[in-house]
């Protein structure tokens, strides 16, 4: 059976790091909600940033409400990290942003043109 990558290879999705479960700790509860990350190391700092979007979840909306950002957890089988939420979009999806480690698996192998 063919992957969603290769029968749609201009997919939006194709350039995620990592799409599935995770655990949003906010003010000390947990929600599980379903994501979509991916990351970069930003060639004028060196820092990785990581951002995505968390699919539509009313609990986790309405612990949003209306700040503009707030300060959360994000846990995935691999690690957890410290990120912000906010920034609701127009499918109800949250943004999240965080940066150096991710939670999510990163290949560690420089490419050719980082080495030089």
């Amino acid at each position: 059976m063919m992957s969603t990558h290769e029968m749609f290879p201009s997919s939006h999705h194709a350039g995620s790091h990592y799409r599935g479960r995770a655990v949003v700790t906010i003010h000390g509860r947990d929600i599980e909600v379903d994501v979509e990350l991916k990351g970069r190391r930003e060639p004028i700092d060196g820092v990785f940033r990581w951002f995505g979007r968390i699919s539509e979840n009313t609990a986790l909306i309405e612990m949003v409400g209306d700040a503009p950002r707030i300060r959360v957890r994000i846990r995935t089988l691999h690690s957890a990290r410290d990120a912000w939420i906010g920034d609701l979009d127009p499918w109800n999806r949250l943004r999240v942003t965080g940066k150096s480690t991710p939670p999510f698996e990163v290949p560690t192998a420089l490419s050719a043109e980082e080495k030089q």
